[in-house]
């Protein structure tokens, strides 16, 4: 079976990694399809990448502005929801907007390789469009959220999705879509779309577990990590008053930063370590609490941990995310602006309340007792046989 993958960004790269080399363990033939700039990324996974489109054309087509400024956080009283429906409609076209720039590069490779199947990142809308060219079944992979390019009735067909196929003379896939989904059930909002449950498997690369992470801390002190994630400035503003309100609960401090933002951060106080571009799924095994920007990817891997996490979003997007994790019960989120004597008290609490901890271990579980990659690959290969999507998903495993 050839399977081909349609990746998105580079933040969303790795979670793509695990199923498709759970395919090429399985005896099947992979290749990615990525822009240019997600190559890299691509190919240090192991896994061999197709750069498909212009990146000036792509990267523009990204940088479109939308209204994503903060302060849509919601009052911790409020239940969580789906994406505000005005937001999801500015990242569906902005999604569409890059597909655009990708379709002729990857039609014109799907047409030279011949996959049996499509296994594009919901946000990568080109993907469909290279399934629907070649007539072969078409399976979304989400990046732990419920958001993508999808069209699963008649009546809810827009334009510019429709044109991505029109220019190919196919017909647009209108659903019913699956999509496979590593978030586990505790954090996933409702979505019209059916789901195969993953098991979400963290990938970030190698590394090499330094001494000072397996020594004892002195006088049992919680060790926490701050990060921003891939994108390096996502905490810049806040990150001083952030370490210093840490500092001050007694914690020791490590931040997980890019190694371009490692060689411009200064001296660092004492209790403060820095990592640079190291698996966040490693350093956490060791940690004890994880304050982030809000992005999906930190989140869940906290979640994979047990780890309780406090949220500091910077965008309508990672707020989003950040009151689907604090209405879970799994950790607790402060809008842009937040005072460091506020960051300090959030931190008190994640540490020294169970029920944070106890509903990140619940979250922990449904994640361990969802299907494995390897079970994916028996689902694709179903959807291949049948030339198309509705087929059984796997069941849930026993853990």
């Amino acid at each position: 079976m050839r399977v081909l993958f349609v990746g998105h960004g580079p933040a969303h790269v790795p979670w793509i990694v695990p199923l498709a080399w759970a395919c090429r363990l399985a005896g099947h033939d992979v290749r990615v399809a990525v822009r240019p700039q997600c190559v890299a990324p691509v190919t240090r996974a192991g896994l061999v990448a197709v750069p498909v489109g212009d990146e000036a054309a792509a990267g523009a087509a990204a940088r479109r502005q939308l209204a994503l400024g903060p302060g849509r956080l919601q009052d911790s009283g409020a239940s969580a929801t789906a994406l505000d429906a005005d937001l999801a409609e500015a990242l569906t076209e902005k999604m569409i907007a890059v597909a655009d720039t990708l379709t002729d590069d990857l039609v014109a490779f799907a047409r030279f390789w011949r996959p049996d199947i499509v296994v594009h990142d919901t946000a990568a809308a080109a993907g469909p469009v290279a399934a629907a060219v070649l007539k072969v079944p078409a399976v979304g992979h989400t990046w732990g959220v419920s958001l993508g390019v999808h069209c699963e009735r008649a009546a809810e067909l827009r334009p510019s999705y429709a044109r991505l196929f029109e220019r190919f003379g196919v017909e647009p896939l209108v659903g019913p879509s699956v999509w496979i989904d590593p978030c586990p059930p505790g954090l996933r909002p409702p979505h019209g779309v059916r789901r195969a449950d993953m098991r979400y498997v963290p990938f970030a690369g190698p590394a090499e577990v330094p001494s000072w992470l397996r020594a004892p801390r002195p006088g049992g002190r919680p060790l926490v990590c701050v990060t921003g994630g891939v994108t390096t400035s996502a905490l810049d503003e806040v990150r001083d008053q952030v370490v210093g309100a840490l500092r001050e609960q007694g914690a020791e401090v490590v931040l997980a930063v890019t190694a371009e933002q490692a060689r411009t951060t200064g001296p660092l106080p004492d209790g403060v370590r820095l990592v640079a571009s190291f698996p966040l799924d490693v350093l956490l095994a060791h940690c004890d609490a994880l304050v982030h920007h809000g992005g999906v990817g930190s989140g869940l891997i906290a979640v994979t941990r047990g780890l309780p996490q406090l949220l500091l979003p910077r965008n309508a997007f990672q707020e989003h995310w950040a009151h689907l994790v604090r209405a879970s019960g799994a950790g607790d989120a402060l809008p842009a602006g937040a005072t460091g004597d506020a960051v300090g008290t959030a931190v008190h609490g994640l540490l020294a309340r169970p029920s944070y901890r106890e509903r990140a271990a619940a979250l922990r579980d449904e994640i361990d007792r969802m299907p494995a990659p390897d079970r994916l690959v028996g689902f694709l290969e179903d959807c291949v046989r049948a030339g198309h999507t509705d087929v059984s998903t796997p069941e849930k495993a026993s853990r």
